[in-house]
């Protein structure tokens, strides 16, 4: 008699779970949208009626305590910017961000996991290490000879990293921008003229990171 009654509470717990949580829904933004942004009608994507949501007290929860990036608007069954993402801050240069937020719905309890994927924009732009560096040269170097530089480093990830460098136009020297593993960009200076110390004992060159 005990094994059956501990077999039926197993059975009344597995059934309290699927109840429990519902389907996730997944929407996509932009970081650093602001605040009140719509991000899509979760209750058409749940095939929710406005007045359920207003009667079963809907709001947005965290499964971990951490910030709430988005509300739900009662009256219209959007989602809603609350907070503005910072992907660099919040995924660094991870190339999947998603915010996990939950619908939690109320009488009898209800959770729908929301999967907000976070894309990135251009709002961050290169930074050398360096503002400037030092290069000593030899007259004797040879037309041709390279000299890699510093990479120059952005936040951004993708198409919105360092996609190129440029040069400011001289009478010595034209740039090499060539590729790493993982599409990083760097460059090198190759001497195009040979170098007359007695003509010109130092030339200051501009390098531009371009994303």
């Amino acid at each position: 008699m005990a094994r059956r009654t501990a077999l039926h509470c197993g059975l009344a717990f597995v059934f309290l779970c699927l109840h429990l949580v519902s389907g996730d829904v997944s929407y996509s933004v932009l970081e650093e949208m602001k605040r009140g942004s719509v991000i899509g009608n979760i209750a058409k994507d749940l095939s929710l009626d406005l007045g359920t949501l207003s009667a079963r007290k809907a709001r947005i929860d965290t499964e971990d305590s951490s910030v709430k990036y988005c509300g739900v608007n009662l009256n219209t069954g959007e989602l809603i910017v609350q907070q503005r993402i910072d992907r660099e801050a919040l995924c660094a240069k991870r190339v999947s961000c998603v915010v996990k937020q939950e619908l939690v719905l109320e009488n009898p309890l209800e959770v729908h996991r929301i999967n907000i994927h976070v894309q990135d924009t251009n709002d961050n732009s290169p930074q050398f290490k360096e503002d400037s560096v030092k290069i000593e040269i030899r007259e004797s170097a040879v037309k041709g000879a390279t000299f890699l530089l510093n990479e120059a480093h952005d936040a951004d990830i993708g198409d919105n990293a360092v996609r190129s460098y440029s040069l400011q136009q001289n009478d010595h020297f034209k740039l090499n921008v060539k590729t790493k593993g993982a599409g990083r960009k760097y460059s090198e200076l190759v001497l195009d003229k040979k170098l007359d110390r007695e003509e010109t004992k130092e030339i200051v060159l501009l390098v531009t990171a371009l994303d």
